[in-house]
């Protein structure tokens, strides 16, 4: 029947753990101080460079170094203290944008220097700090592109307020010439006369309804556009009576054409 024979042992050495338990260690012939620091530091609950060995209890002692030679003998155990790890340092603030780069009407005309601000780029700034930059340039765009389009947006709102006002002087203009050419009309006696000159006063009249129109369109969505928000509807002028005006002017003068009540320098007849 075989025995399990227990190694030969050169010491057995004392370990006092400082402000805890005590243990032995025996010392082997051919082990090297690497297995012996790490079989006290295993019994220990410590890494094998995380303590040391003096022969009191002062922790300021000689350190003795753990051998097999130190033979029966009591050491005592300390802890090393934790090493104090620096605060962890901040990655560094990317540089600050070239003036070229912080407008977007000038990255176009960058051209073939874009290239080498990419590779300057890549060179000293990490890839968070590329993405973050990058991010910060499109944001920037962004929001120069979406007021650029608002100011484009209402300059085409202006010019075209200021097309349908020239259209509103224009049709004014053509009520003036179609009053003066009503001067130059006879009316027949009684009823000729009479619907000739009420139809120049109200065509009269219909060119200052016109005009009047729209001027006060005109300044209402001017003024509009003067605001950053619009919260309020468009002045809108009721065309009712200038159309009812129109239609009057209409009916009597086809009424005096079909009859004859009107008529031109000499073709008059009375």
């Amino acid at each position: 029947r075989n025995k399990t024979r227990s190694p030969a042992m050169v010491a057995l050495l004392t370990i006092d753990v400082a402000g805890g338990e005590t243990f032995t260690c025996g010392l082997v012939p051919g082990s090297d101080e690497a297995s012996l620091a790490r079989a006290v530091g295993a019994r220990a609950g410590v890494d094998s460079d995380g303590f040391f060995l003096t022969m009191g209890t002062n922790r300021d002692g000689v350190v003795v170094p753990l051998t097999t030679a130190l033979g029966s003998t009591r050491l005592t155990l300390h802890l090393r203290p934790p090493k104090s790890t620096p605060p962890p340092t901040p990655p560094p603030s990317p540089p600050p944008l070239p003036a070229s780069l912080s407008r977007s009407s000038t990255l176009s005309n960058l051209g073939g220097s874009l290239k080498n601000v990419c590779e300057h780029m890549q060179s000293t700034l990490a890839p968070g700090q590329i993405k973050e930059l990058v991010s910060s340039l499109y944001k920037q765009d962004s929001d120069e592109a979406l007021s650029q389009l608002e100011k484009y947006s209402r300059m085409g709102t202006t010019l075209s307020n200021e097309r349908t006002m020239l259209a509103w002087v224009r049709t004014v203009l053509a009520i003036v010439r179609s009053t003066f050419a009503f001067y130059g009309l006879t009316g027949t006696a009684g009823l000729g006369e009479e619907s000739l000159s009420a139809v120049r006063y109200m065509m009269a009249t219909v060119a200052i309804l016109t005009f009047g129109t729209g001027a006060i369109r005109y300044a209402s969505i001017a003024d509009l556009l003067r605001e950053k928000a619009i919260r309020r509807p468009v002045c809108r002028v009721p065309m009712t009576p200038f159309l009812l005006m129109v239609f009057t002017c209409t009916v009597m003068h086809s009424a005096a054409t079909y009859r004859g009540m009107w008529c031109k320098g000499k073709d008059c007849l009375h």
